[in-house]
């Protein structure tokens, strides 16, 4: 039996320090990482960016994610070890990801 069972459509959506970009935490876990839904509105836009400590697993849901300007749709996957710079990412059209960190999240400006 799962330990936790959520409906993700009634979480609010939180602002981020990026127009247009919200996130909802879908859980906490006890390693301090977390598993999260980013929604990024058309025209958003996320810097070039790297987590000190944390593996990053991304999945996109729906709509169109651009990473380092290349377009991806639903069903791309994308990882990265602690350390690792991404980005920049945007979305022309609005996109959702779900997304998990393996440890506490921060997040480094490249």
């Amino acid at each position: 039996m799962y330990d936790l069972k959520l409906d993700a459509i009634s979480l609010g959506w939180s602002p981020l320090d990026f127009a247009g970009v919200s996130m909802k935490v879908l859980k906490n876990h006890r390693s301090g990482g977390m598993t999260v839904m980013t929604k990024m509105e058309a025209g958003a836009f996320i810097p070039s960016h790297s987590h000190t400590n944390e593996d990053e697993n991304v999945y996109v849901l729906e709509g169109d994610f651009i990473e380092d300007a290349a377009t991806y749709g639903p069903g791309s996957f994308f990882s990265g070890a602690a350390g690792t710079v991404h980005g920049p990412h945007r979305s022309k059209t609005g996109c959702v990801l779900l997304t998990t960190f393996s440890a506490a999240l921060d997040f480094v400006i490249a």
